[in-house]
């Protein structure tokens, strides 16, 4: 059922601006083990970055570090032979902003143990950018609208990020977790964005707690350790591509409220690892064959009847279905109290015949069957059609079957009904025209095979009437 779904909060990162109070003064201590800094009450902004092979401590903005402008780290040194950091220092970090609106940037160093970050109270814009942490690395931020972003950035041990209460924006970005992720936005409406990484470690592990939140997926390479993804209570949505990343391991895509569902364009060498649980579909069309409806074609099969009526797709990506419409009716409308109808997906190929040369169809054994029965909803359309025989009401049919289409390529669908016992009326599923192009080799005429020599349709035969939706 299609659901009327509210409209994503956009984010752009480092938007969740809001009115500042004076700029503080925070407190920098580097002469131990690790770098120590803590910000005061008011709203603090400050970047650690490299300059001149060692790591520099600023504010910006009018945030002063030990009452001045910045200052140097000077038992750090410069990083050789890496593509992210330019510094790095032997231990980690050890920053608490305290309360406020505080904005955080960190770029271009290597931190060699634990490195804790904590955000404080307030609005926060943490960002990590080409940095590395050859150890663990927690990043953690509290009550407030808050906005954390890694990219560009490797963490070889254990990344813990979490945003407590508040509509909080998490993205990670072209970047690496050689170990585990544990990885929670919190309570609000939040947005978690994965986007180009290399999840290597086991587990990963997201989750996003009570709200209606927002989480995309781009290209993601997931190792053997797999990842799991929990939405957790809201009205959430997953939208993205995972068409070129590699995965190695299960991944695991779980919702937990009815309204839940799922936008996801997954390309077949990955789709088999997928697995979503608890979603919607997004309940759009992705396929609409004919645009009218001209006659019909019998599809009754009894028992032992090897009668088939069928018309292909074909899809330029990986396209997953969710259900199918379709037109029917029964001769002299004079419909079954019950329909049994069974769906069948075949792939197609190349048939070769005497007597009409070489045409596509479907070919070996159904690779998806859907027995339906009496589970596809029938509405009578009202509308009537009589091209063969008399008058017959015109009945619209929907069923929900779940199957994924390869990209490019080729596959036939069948939608008969079985013949209820002592029910004489034939039923025809309605198709758009009869135009065939094959030629009889013998006398150049245009020929089909019909339903009596109990035979596949040429392609050319007619265009079924069905809607297919994601």
């Amino acid at each position: 059922m299609k659901r009327n779904r509210r409209t994503a909060r956009p984010f752009s990162y480092g938007s969740l601006e809001p009115k500042r109070m004076l700029a503080g003064n925070v407190n920098a201590n580097f002469q131990g083990e690790h770098i120590f800094i803590r910000g005061d009450q008011f709203d603090n902004q400050l970047q650690i970055d490299a300059s001149n092979g060692q790591i520099r401590i600023r504010g910006t903005n009018g945030t002063t570090i030990n009452n001045r402008n910045s200052v140097i780290v000077d038992n750090s040194f410069f990083v050789g032979g890496s593509s992210r950091a330019d510094s790095e220092f032997a231990g980690g970090l050890r920053i608490h902003l305290g309360p406020g609106n505080d904005s955080l940037d960190i770029e271009d160093i290597r931190l060699n143990e634990f490195s804790i970050i904590y955000g404080g109270t307030g609005n926060d814009n943490i960002n990590i950018n080409s940095t590395e942490f050859i150890d663990s690395a927690l990043v953690q931020t509290f009550t407030g609208n808050d906005d954390v972003t890694f990219s560009n950035t490797l963490v070889t041990d254990t990344l813990f990020a979490v945003t407590h209460d508040g509509n909080d924006s998490l993205v990670i970005e072209n970047s690496d977790t050689l170990g585990s992720a544990i990885v929670s936005t919190g309570n609000g409406d939040d947005f978690l964005r994965l986007d180009s990484n290399r999840h290597q470690g086991t587990p990963q592990f997201f989750l996003t707690n009570n709200g209606d939140d927002t989480v995309e997926l781009q290209n993601i390479n997931v190792g053997t350790g797999g990842l799991e993804l929990y939405t957790g209570n809201g009205n959430d949505e997953v939208n993205g591509e995972l068409t070129t990343g590699v995965i190695d391991g299960n991944v695991i895509i779980a919702g937990q409220a009815n309204s839940d569902f799922s936008r996801l364009d997954i390309s077949s060498n990955v789709a088999s690892r997928i697995s979503l649980r608890g979603f919607e579909f997004n309940d759009e069309i992705v396929h609409q064959n004919a645009d009218a409806v001209d006659f019909g074609l019998a599809t009754f099969a009894e028992p032992g009847d090897s009668f088939f009526v069928a018309d292909f797709v074909e899809f330029p990506r990986t396209t997953r279905l969710s259900s199918i419409e379709w037109l029917g009716s029964y001769d002299n409308s004079d419909a079954p109290l019950t329909d049994d109808f069974v769906i069948e997906i075949y792939e197609g190929g190349f048939v070769e015949d005497e007597n009409i040369g070489t045409y596509q169809a479907p070919v070996g054994n159904p690779i998806a069957t859907f027995n339906v029965g009496n589970a596809a909803n029938r509405v009578d359309t009202g509308a009537t059609w009589s091209v063969f025989g008399p008058s017959r009401n015109i009945f619209s049919y929907s069923a929900d079957i779940d199957f994924t289409f390869s990209p490019n390529t080729q596959f036939w669908i069948s939608i008969y009904a079985i013949q209820p016992a002592g029910f004489a009326n034939d039923y025809f599923t309605l198709a758009e025209d009869i135009e065939s192009e094959l030629t009889d080799p013998n006398n150049g005429a245009a020929t089909v095979k019909f339903p009596q020599l109990a035979d596949w349709f040429p392609n050319t035969s007619g265009k079924t009437h069905f809607t297919l939706r994601s």
